[in-house]
């Protein structure tokens, strides 16, 4: 069961209470920038995760025309849903405690390449430790406070608050480099490293490629079991791509299981891992 930490009251929650009852997913973005589109990309990531759970989902979202483009190029799926349909709300938006950086309304940041640590895409090593300065409160190492958030009677359900981002990124990476931060860490595109983020985007690619002319074998139990765990442990994101690096090299998983991990993670990733099959010959 997947669990999220509620904004609201700083608690770790069940995201839904019936696995089998449909929820809504629903963005709150006004802004065209990367804060704006990283909230878009956690409210898609979620989605996933609770389909992956068995859990029927609809996004809800009216983002601006830019806005919406930008989403389309990082694979983030479309919204089919309506605020205050049926079923219990899941509300993603921006931190409350945190006034985002980026351009003024209407105008659109330019995409520029920033680096990306290939080896240090998890969850404990995405720059330096985020701190608010107004608040004394504390948590994790490498992410910022949760402040329980002011309450909204137009929001009905969990609220699900995702930390800005600043500077700029390579479009064809910024899904990978998105995801590879704790959502409630502050990021600065300018700390990290465009090639390395491109070596590791390219090398599974690659090996899932080569993985997929194998004979086929099932996700090993105890991969699937530690792939859930992280997603399942308040959408912790960094840490499924910390199992996939694991598996890349693991001697005890035949190269078929490779591939089938690689291809049910990315269920949840939306990285096209499996884009390059059949075109290395």
């Amino acid at each position: 069961m997947l669990r999220i930490t509620d904004a609201r009251t700083g608690e770790t929650v069940d995201a839904v209470r019936a696995r089998r009852g449909l929820t809504r997913v629903e963005a709150h973005v006004e802004r065209d920038d990367l804060s704006a589109l990283r909230v878009l990309l956690v409210a898609d990531v979620l989605a996933r995760a609770l389909e992956l759970g068995g859990t029927p989902v609809a996004t809800v979202a009216d983002p601006p025309a830019a806005l919406r483009a930008r989403a389309d190029a990082l694979g983030i799926r479309r919204a089919e849903g309506e605020r205050g349909g049926a079923g219990p709300a899941l509300h993603v938006l921006a931190s409350a405690s945190r006034v985002p950086e980026g351009p003024a309304p209407g105008r659109s940041a330019p995409e520029e390449a920033v680096p990306m640590d290939a080896t240090s895409m998890g969850s404990t090593s995405m720059g330096a430790d985020s701190t608010d300065p107004t608040s004394t409160d504390t948590a994790p190492a490498g992410q910022d406070p949760v402040v329980p958030a002011p309450p909204n009677a137009d929001l009905d359900g969990v609220r699900i608050e995702v930390a800005p981002v600043s500077g700029t990124a390579d479009p064809s990476l910024l899904r990978m480099i998105l995801l590879a931060a704790p959502r409630r860490q502050s990021l600065d595109l300018a700390a990290a490293d465009l090639d390395g983020a491109r070596e590791t985007l390219g090398r599974w690619r690659e090996a899932v490629a080569g993985w997929a002319t194998r004979p086929s074998k099932p996700v090993p139990e105890h991969v699937r079991q530690e792939l859930r765990a992280a997603w399942e442990d308040d959408l912790d994101v960094p840490a499924v791509l910390e199992v996939l690096r694991r598996v890349e090299h693991a001697e005890d998983v035949p190269d078929g299981a490779r591939f089938e991990t690689y291809a049910y993670a990315d269920r949840l990733l939306g990285l096209e891992l499996t884009r390059d099959i059949g075109t290395q010959w």
